[in-house]
C-alpha cells in the first residue's frame, strides 16, 4: 500500500477555492440553523446547525485538497460526506441527543450530495457500519491523516461560542471513533426504533433540508444570500382601492383588467350579462366583502391556531379574500415573533398557476413593488427561472434556478406537486424545499382536487407538520372534503352555510340516468343551440371527445364563434384559446366552448350555460362554478346540465362511458347515488350535496398511507407510492408550427447531439430556452403514437394532418415517422 500522504493543518484547509473550509462550516452551520423557523421544534434547528458544521469536514483530508487546489484526481479518497458523518456520530454521543435526533444528523450529512434512497432509517449507518469493519478501507486512511488536534481545538472553540455544543469533546482518536460506533447504546434493535413517529422524521427532513438548500445557495453565490423582504399588510386593500371599486362604480364594462383574474373581492361586471344584472351583483360584491373581513378577523383571533380550512362558494372571492387575511396575518405573527413567515400558495395544476400569479403581480405593482422574485416567484416544472432581486439578476447559469427551487421568496405560487414533494420524496432536488417550510403560511386551494386516497396521509402530515414545523395550513374550498375531521382546524368563514344557502346563481339539471352517445348528444346540442345564442361551454371527459365534438360543431354550427381547449394542444396554444375565450365573453358574443376538464380548477369563465360529462360530484362543483360565476343573469339562474356520454361502436352497439379510465367507478357510483333523488339541485344545496358525496367517498375508498411508510422512512415505498399524476403510457411531442419552433428545436438538437458536452453542460445550456421549448411540447397516448419510443422527445411538424392551432393533435403523419432524440 502506498505511503500515507502529509497531514495538512485544519486552518488552512479550503471548502472551495477562496473559501476556508472553517470559515465555511461555521457559516453553513449558522445559516442552517437561521433558516428553520423558530416556531419548528428545537431538534430540526439543532440538526441543521450541527450537521452543517460537519457536512464538508471529509474536505479536510489531504487527498481532498489536491483534487480541489490542484487539480488532483478524484477517488475512493477524495468523497467526503461519509467521513463527515462518521465524525459527526463520535461527536454527538457527547451531546445529550436521543439516539433518533444523532441519526438524522448523521443522514443528511451522508447523504447531502446525494438521495435518501433507502428503505429504512437507519440503513445508511448500518452501511458505514460495514465499511468500517475493512482495516483498509478509504474511512479508516482517510482519518488516519486528518489534522484531529486541529479539528478538536476547532470543536471546542466552537462549544464555549455555542450554546449545546460540547465545550470538552473528547480527543479524537480512530479508537474513540470505533468505540461511539460500537456503541451498544446504538444496537440494530435499538436503532430500528430510533425514529418513534411522523413528527421525528419531519424534523429530520426540515434540518436536512435547510442544510441543502445554504450550502447550495453559499456556493452558487460564493457566501452570499438572499435577504428577506417586506410585503405590506394592506397590499390587497390598495389594490382594491386603486382598481376594483372605482372601476366597479364607473367601468360596467372594462376592458380587459387584472381585476377580472379569479379571487376579485369586489369584480367588474362583464359584458353582455343578462336583464336585472347590475341589481344581482350588488349583493354578491356585498357578500364578497363581508367574506373578507370576516375571514381576516377570525384568522387574528386564531393567530396560533395551525389548521385552518375556508370554505366558500366558488366566486366568492378565496384568492384575494385569504391573501388579505394572509398579509394581515404575516404581520401580526412578524410583530409578535420577529420574523415573517413565507407565504406559499398552492394549485394543484400548473394551468391556473399563471393566471394567479398574475393577479397576485398585480396587487404588488399596485403598491409600486417592482417585479421581483425574491417578493413574488412563480415555481413549477415549466417556469421560467430567472431570478432578481433589487440588487441583482440571476442569469441562467444555475444560480437562478436554485433560488427558484430553494423559494427564496416571500410570496411562492407553486404546485402540489412541487410542495408535497418537498416532503413526500427521496430526491435532493425536492427534499432541499423542506426547510422552507418551516414557520410558513401554506394555502391550500381546490385541496379537493388531492386523490381522495392520499386524505387521511395528507391530514396527518399537515398535522404533524404543524406540530414540528410550525407551518400554518389553510384549505380551501368549495366543497369542503372531508380531509380534516372535527376539531382538527377552525374554519375561517364560521358562516359559510349561510352563503352557500343564500347562493342562487345555478341549477344542476341532473340528466346522466339516461345515457347518450357522443354522436346522438352532438345532434341534440346542435338543435338546442340554434335556437339558443347563449354562451355554452362544454366540458367533457376525454381530449379525443373535444375533437369529435369540435368537428361536429363546427361543420353544423359555422356561424357561431366555436373554440377547442384541451391538453391536445400546447401549452402556448391552450393559454391563446384561454384568453380568446375570455375576450369573446366580454364582447358578448355567444361562444361555443368544447373543453376538457382543465378548465375547472379557477380558470375564470362565467357561462349562462353549463353542459358537463359525468364525472365525480366535486368535479361536477366545480364546473357549476364557470356559470353565472358573477351573477350576470340576474334573478335566473345559469344552466348546468349533466350527462352520460358513451362511446358508439362500429356495429352501432353503444360502447363504454367516456368517464371510465378517467375517473375510479367507486366516486361515479357514489355522484350517482347522491343525486338520484331529485332530477334537479339549486346552488344552495351543493354544500350538502358535496358532504353526503364525501362521506360515501370516504367510506369506500382505500387510504395510501405514505405518511406511515415515511415515518418508518422507508423513502424509496414512498416514492413509488405517491403519484400525484397517474403513470400512463404516453409520448412526448415537440410541435413545430412556425419558424420560432423550428428554431428552438434545432437549438435543441444542436446541444443533445454536441458528444463534446456532459449531461450538466447540456442542462445548463438547456437552461435558457427550457421554458420556451416546453411550452411547445404535448404527450400523446402511446397508442396515438405508435412506433415512437416512450423515453425519447419527438419533433411533429404542424400539417392539416398532424396538429391545428383550432384543436390541436390529430395525428402522425402518413410516412414513417423519424425520431430525432
Amino acid at each position: 500500500m502506498p505511503s500515507a500522504p502529509t497531514s495538512l493543518p485544519f486552518s488552512e484547509t479550503f471548502a472551495h477555492p477562496g473559501d476556508p473550509l472553517p470559515a465555511h462550516l461555521e457559516r453553513v452551520a449558522q445559516r442552517a440553523e437561521a433558516s428553520i423557523a423558530p416556531t419548528a421544534r428545537a431538534e430540526a434547528r439543532a440538526i441543521a446547525f450541527v450537521a452543517g458544521l460537519f457536512h464538508d469536514l471529509g474536505k479536510a483530508t489531504p487527498w481532498f485538497q489536491a483534487y480541489l487546489l490542484h487539480a488532483g484526481r478524484r477517488s475512493a479518497l477524495t468523497h467526503h460526506a461519509e467521513l463527515g458523518a462518521l465524525l459527526l456520530w463520535w461527536y454527538t454521543a457527547a451531546l445529550d441527543w436521543p439516539l433518533w435526533q444523532r441519526l438524522a444528523a448523521f443522514i443528511a450529512v451522508r447523504r447531502h450530495h446525494g438521495a435518501l434512497t433507502f428503505q429504512d432509517w437507519p440503513a445508511l449507518f448500518e452501511q458505514t457500519r460495514a465499511e468500517w469493519q475493512d482495516p483498509e478501507s478509504p474511512l479508516h486512511r482517510q482519518l488516519a491523516v486528518l489534522d484531529v488536534a486541529g479539528i478538536h481545538a476547532w470543536l471546542t472553540d466552537l462549544g464555549v461560542r455555542y450554546p449545546g455544543l460540547s465545550q470538552a469533546p473528547e480527543p479524537l482518536t480512530l479508537e474513540h471513533v470505533e468505540a461511539r460506533l460500537r456503541d451498544r447504546q446504538a444496537g440494530g434493535s435499538k436503532l430500528r426504533r430510533a425514529f418513534g413517529s411522523l413528527d421525528e422524521a419531519l424534523a429530520m427532513l426540515a434540518g436536512f433540508g435547510a442544510l441543502l438548500a445554504v450550502d447550495k445557495t453559499d456556493a452558487a453565490l460564493q457566501g452570499g444570500r438572499i435577504a428577506r423582504q417586506v410585503l405590506p399588510a394592506e397590499a390587497v386593500m390598495r389594490y382594491k382601492e386603486r382598481y376594483l371599486v372605482p372601476a366597479a362604480v364607473s367601468h360596467p364594462h372594462p376592458n380587459p383588467s387584472p381585476s377580472r383574474e379569479r379571487g376579485s373581492l369586489t369584480p367588474l361586471a362583464p359584458a353582455g350579462r343578462g336583464a336585472g344584472g347590475e341589481g344581482r351583483a350588488i349583493p354578491l360584491n356585498h357578500r364578497r366583502e363581508h367574506i373578507a373581513s370576516n375571514v381576516t378577523q377570525t384568522w387574528l383571533a386564531n393567530l396560533d391556531h395551525p389548521l385552518l380550512t375556508l370554505t366558500a362558494p366558488t366566486g366568492a372571492g378565496k384568492t384575494l379574500t385569504v391573501l388579505h387575511a394572509a398579509l394581515q396575518a404575516r404581520a401580526a405573527l412578524e410583530a409578535r415573533d420577529a420574523e415573517a413567515p413565507r407565504i406559499i400558495y398552492c394549485l394543484p395544476f400548473t394551468s391556473v398557476i399563471d393566471q394567479n400569479h398574475a393577479v397576485f403581480r398585480a396587487v404588488l405593482r399596485a403598491n409600486q413593488i417592482a417585479d421581483r422574485e425574491d417578493l413574488l416567484l412563480k415555481h413549477h416544472h415549466l417556469a421560467e427561472t430567472r431570478f432578481r432581486t433589487e440588487d441583482a439578476e440571476y442569469q441562467p447559469d444555475g444560480a437562478d434556478q436554485l433560488l427558484t427551487e430553494t423559494w427564496q421568496s416571500e410570496l411562492v405560487v407553486t404546485t402540489f406537486h412541487q410542495l408535497l414533494h418537498s416532503l413526500l420524496s427521496p430526491r435532493n432536488a425536492n427534499l432541499k424545499r423542506a426547510g422552507q417550510l418551516t414557520g410558513a403560511i401554506v394555502l391550500l386551494d381546490e385541496v379537493q382536487a388531492l386523490p381522495l386516497r392520499y386524505w387521511e396521509a395528507l391530514r396527518q402530515l399537515l398535522m404533524a407538520s404543524a406540530r414540528t414545523l410550525g407551518t400554518r395550513f389553510v384549505l380551501l374550498t368549495a366543497t369542503r372534503p372531508l380531509i380534516f375531521q372535527p376539531g382538527d382546524a377552525v374554519e375561517l368563514l364560521p358562516d359559510h352555510d349561510s352563503h352557500f344557502r343564500a347562493m342562487t346563481r345555478t341549477r344542476l339539471h341532473a340528466h346522466q340516468r339516461d345515457p347518450l352517445t357522443l354522436d346522438d348528444f352532438a345532434e341534440r346540442l346542435t338543435a338546442d343551440l340554434r335556437q339558443d345564442a347563449r354562451p355554452t361551454l362544454i366540458i367533457l371527459n376525454r381530449r379525443r371527445a373535444v375533437r369529435r365534438l369540435f368537428e361536429a360543431l363546427r361543420d353544423t354550427l359555422p356561424e357561431r364563434p366555436l373554440v377547442a381547449l384541451s391538453t391536445d394542444l400546447t401549452p402556448l396554444d391552450r393559454r391563446a384559446r384561454i384568453r380568446l375565450i375570455q375576450r369573446l365573453l366580454r364582447q358578448g358574443e355567444p361562444v361555443i366552448a368544447v373543453t376538457t376538464q382543465l378548465v375547472e380548477a379557477g380558470v375564470d369563465f362565467s357561462f349562462p350555460v353549463v353542459h358537463r360529462d359525468l364525472a365525480p360530484l366535486d368535479a361536477v362543483i366545480q364546473a357549476a362554478g364557470r356559470c353565472n360565476r358573477h351573477g350576470e343573469n340576474g334573478a335566473q339562474p345559469g344552466e348546468v346540465h349533466l350527462w352520460q356520454l358513451q362511446d358508439a361502436k362500429s356495429d352501432g352497439q353503444t360502447g363504454e362511458s367516456l368517464w371510465r379510465r378517467v375517473y375510479d367507478a367507486a366516486l361515479i357510483e357514489v355522484t350517482s347515488h347522491t343525486l338520484a333523488t331529485a332530477q334537479s339541485w339549486d346552488e344552495c344545496d351543493f354544500l350538502e350535496l358535496t358532504q353526503r358525496y364525501f362521506l360515501g367517498c370516504r367510506a369506500r375508498q382505500d387510504q395510501q398511507r405514505v405518511d406511515e411508510q415515511l415515518a418508518q422512512g422507508d423513502l424509496i415505498g414512498v416514492e413509488g407510492a405517491f403519484q400525484l399524476i397517474e403513470e400512463q403510457l404516453r409520448v412526448s411531442l415537440f410541435v413545430a408550427r412556425k419558424p420560432a419552433d423550428h428554431r428552438i428545436w434545432e437549438q435543441y438538437r444542436r446541444l443533445r447531439d454536441d458528444p463534446r458536452l456532459s449531461p450538466a453542460e447540456q442542462e445548463a445550456g438547456f437552461r435558457p430556452f427550457k421554458c420556451a421549448f416546453y411550452e411547445r411540447v404535448i404527450q400523446v397516448h402511446a397508442r396515438a403514437a405508435l412506433g415512437l419510443e416512450r423515453d425519447l422527445l419527438h419533433r411533429l411538424d404542424a400539417s392539416e394532418e398532424t396538429y391545428d392551432r383550432e384543436a390541436g393533435f390529430i395525428g402522425l403523419p402518413g410516412d414513417e415517422p423519424t425520431c430525432i432524440l
